[in-house]
């Protein structure tokens, strides 16, 4: 299939509602934009089973899972990027070291989404599988760990050259993950995968791992609740999320 304009977004703080929802007004935007040849994609740092009922109200041609570590388009595997079990080990390790084994660690990978506490976020709950990661061996496309100090990710990442580490504004949570696992690497992909120019692209973000996609886009919108950074390369600042921003930015200048 053909698209004239791939529209890609990230979706916590972005389009999503704080409440986690999506409203029916955006659901309807996107669904004309489909009917116009446009592509959606979603990029999150969620895994697929944590973004299941989005996608059943949206059903994306595109899905960017784990920050970039997975990527699915219209329904194939395209790409998948994890950790090495050793690095996974390593890192579990000094998470707990640093929070003397109380810290909260989150875990995706091919057999599930793995956490040593109990989710609140209910798209998450539902599908959670518990771990104490005590004894843990498999790779992992991502994990994430509650640690008080951005410094001992840093130093957590000096022991794993081959992973990187994200810091979420606003939260001491820390991601870790294989390098080329970012959302800019993954719109690199999905562009070649589906022969789509970079030009014709529209995308939209809040955050700091958003913040390579939003440069490579031909076109960027931060929401109005993004951090400064990502409003400074955006082209455009559309209302926040908890206004319907990206389906009214979409109805607007694009439809």
């Amino acid at each position: 299939m053909m698209y004239r304009k791939l529209i890609i977004t990230d979706l916590d703080n972005t389009l999503l509602r704080s409440d986690k929802s999506i409203s029916e007004y955006t659901v309807s935007v996107l669904q004309k934009c489909r009917e116009r040849g446009y592509g959606i994609a979603f990029a999150t740092a969620r895994s697929e089973p944590a973004m299941e009922r989005f996608i059943e109200k949206i059903n994306p041609d595109v899905i960017i899972s784990n920050g970039g570590a997975v990527i699915r388009a219209n329904g194939n595997i395209i790409y998948q990027n994890t950790m090495s079990e050793e690095d996974v080990s390593r890192i579990i390790q000094m998470c707990y070291r640093f929070t003397e084994s109380k810290g909260l660690i989150t875990l995706d990978c091919d057999k599930g989404y793995f956490c040593n506490f109990v989710p609140n976020d209910p798209d998450r709950y539902n599908g959670y599988k518990y771990c104490d990661f005590e004894i843990f061996k498999n790779p992992a496309y991502k994990i994430t760990a509650e640690l008080e100090r951005e410094e001992w990710g840093a130093e957590i990442i000096q022991t794993c050259p081959d992973c990187t580490v994200i810091s979420f504004t606003g939260e001491n949570w820390r991601r870790f993950a294989a390098k080329v696992s970012d959302k800019e690497t993954a719109l690199r992909m999905v562009t070649s995968y589906m022969k789509i120019d970079l030009c014709d692209v529209v995308a939209f973000g809040d955050d700091t791992n958003d913040l390579g996609m939003l440069k490579l886009a031909g076109t960027s919108v931060a929401v109005a609740n993004a951090i400064n950074e990502v409003k400074a390369v955006a082209n455009y600042i559309a209302d926040s999320n908890n206004d319907d921003g990206v389906a009214k930015f979409i109805e607007k200048f694009i439809l």
